[in-house]
């Protein structure tokens, strides 16, 4: 597990160094990545509108690599959310900025839990990813930065 783990870091450094970096994170403005990451462009999705005011956007962006990055912005534009979903795992040390130190902590933790998935669950960031090669998912969410009346059920 350990080994499997740790491998899953590296992973996500590594591609940190072959692919340049997006420009933003968990808890800051939406990210702006390069044109050697985006095939299609990132576009803005529409939020569910139950009847009130739309209080966040959805931007969704899939990378060269196949996987594609959704972040959840506030009406100020900060991130409250992201998710992911693709054959690659996504830069998470960019896209989870701050709170990828409190991931590697609770991975550290837990040497011989399964080596598919990966739980965080703190009043920081709440931060789930699971998956094996070729097939690898998450989401990641600031507890308190949720807008008023959003479930987090809704992060794709």
């Amino acid at each position: 597990m350990r080994r499997a783990l740790i491998s899953l870091l590296l992973l996500s450094l590594l591609q940190t160094a072959v692919v340049s970096a997006a420009y933003a994170s968990l808890g800051a403005k939406p990210s702006q990545f390069s044109s050697t990451q985006v095939r299609q462009g990132a576009r803005s999705l529409a939020a569910a509108d139950t009847g009130a005011t739309l209080n966040y956007t959805v931007t969704e962006t899939t990378l060269d690599t196949g996987t594609v990055v959704r972040e959840y912005a506030d009406t100020a534009g900060t991130v409250f959310a992201v998710s992911w979903n693709g054959p690659f795992l996504p830069d998470l040390r960019t896209l989870l900025g701050d709170h990828f130190a409190a991931m590697t902590r609770e991975a550290a933790k837990h040497p011989k839990a399964g080596h598919s998935q990966l739980a965080v669950d703190n009043s920081d960031v709440v931060i789930v990813s699971n998956g094996h090669m070729r097939a690898y998912s998450g989401k990641a969410w600031i507890p308190s930065a949720l807008p008023a009346g959003f479930s987090t059920d809704s992060i794709e």
